[in-house]
């Protein structure tokens, strides 16, 4: 059964959520898109005033009040330094629901983009012929100027480290019931990250399963399909319905994962939602401690899914301190500029959050950065620095 609106409306529930809000300007200093427009809209004060405006019937232009929320990378900054916790993002996702049912419905490339992500089918003869591309790639096959490199580095992943590394010689606790959820970013973009991951998750596992899941539904929830993701949703949950945890090595699909009984508020999401673990949240949990290796110094890019999605921060700094000569680095939570279609939407912006990273990244004086989202994943690979997800260096 799909519930979306429960006996609450979309606007209702966006408002109420920004009502909490005081104005205090809090988040206009963490805001990422603040930083780089000097907007007020772009901020989550100012988010907040066009939902607020939108409920009381102030703001009359609903197109332009969706093309203002759409501009968001849904990053929880601005949630982590609230005072009152205003869960911006949150009501961001409703209110866009809510303009995009007032205007229209979504646009059609969210609406394709949607259908193709709902369908395993698809996604799985998609992610054969990126496999392919991969192929021609490494043998140099493709024909000069096919693609432009920024292109290249999405369609047939850029070129990431790591994928030989060994698992680790120690015994750690063996759990029984574990389930690796594969995202679409993982499946698509990033095989041999997944074949890793795995190779990890049995070593630590009675009985590993791997199923054919559907996609986690961020990109439908994030663009006002929230049906199509509530849909997506209740399949996975047959799924995994007979596991003790779901362990992912995708930042977005553990937070959209372990939050899916805000959006579908069953006993059995929620009960859900509690055995869904990031991959190196679980790591050491169970005691894993990766082998040293002399891959030179390293840090560490926080997707926000992960650090403010999910409040996971020192467990990747375990692991790969246990690795090598581990640097933190300054602004390691601020976005990158990928969050998910945003890179491609608002290229603009991106890439000044991308150089804004690139600096950090480089005062480190580290070789490597590693991460642990898809998303980010590919918006690093448009540095020169090698990137790599934590699963190839652990």
């Amino acid at each position: 059964m799909v519930i979306i609106h429960s006996d609450i409306g979309l606007l209702d529930r966006a408002y109420g959520i920004v009502s909490s809000c005081d104005r205090c300007g809090t988040c206009l200093t963490v805001c990422p898109l603040f930083a780089s427009d000097g907007v007020e809209r772009t901020s989550a004060r100012g988010k907040n005033v066009i939902v607020r405006a939108i409920a009381k019937g102030i703001l009359k232009s609903e197109e332009e009040a969706l093309k203002a929320l759409e501009y968001c990378l849904l990053c929880r900054a601005c949630v982590e330094v609230c005072p009152s916790q205003v869960q911006t993002d949150e009501a961001v996702i409703y209110a866009r629901q809510y303009l995009t049912e007032k205007t229209g419905g979504t646009r059609i490339k969210y609406r394709l983009i949607g259908q193709w992500l709902g369908n395993r089918l698809s996604v799985k003869t998609t992610a054969t012929l990126f496999s392919l591309l991969r192929r021609l790639r490494m043998n140099k096959l493709f024909p000069p100027g096919w693609l432009p490199d920024e292109y290249l580095a999405i369609v047939a992943g850029p070129a990431i480290l790591g994928n030989k590394s060994d698992i680790s010689d120690l015994s750690p606790r063996r759990m029984e019931k574990v389930a690796y959820f594969e995202g679409c970013g993982m499946k698509l973009f990033f095989p041999s990250v997944a074949h890793q991951t795995k190779r990890i998750l049995a070593s630590t596992s009675e009985k590993l399963k791997t199923p054919n899941n559907f996609c986690c539904g961020l990109p439908l929830l994030a663009h006002g399909m929230m049906a199509d993701f509530i849909r997506l949703s209740e399949k996975n949950l047959a799924i995994f319905s007979d596991v003790d945890a779901v362990i992912t090595d995708c930042a977005s699909c553990g937070s959209t994962l372990k939050h899916l009984g805000r959006f579908l508020p069953t006993k059995e999401a929620e009960a859900f939602a509690q055995r869904v673990m990031d991959v190196s949240e679980y790591l050491v949990k169970v005691g894993y401690i990766p082998q040293s290796k002399d891959m030179g110094p390293l840090t560490f890019h926080d997707p926000c899914h992960l650090s403010r999605g999910q409040g996971i921060k020192w467990e990747p700094r375990k692991l790969l301190s246990a690795v090598g000569d581990y640097r933190d680095m300054e602004g390691s939570n601020i976005c990158c500029g990928g969050a998910g279609s945003f890179h491609l939407d608002y290229p603009d912006t991106a890439q000044r959050l991308l150089e804004k990273k690139k600096l950090n990244i480089e005062a480190t004086g580290a070789k490597m950065v590693v991460t642990s989202c898809p998303g980010c994943l590919i918006q690093l690979s448009k540095l020169s620095i090698p990137v790599c997800h934590i699963c190839q260096v652990i």
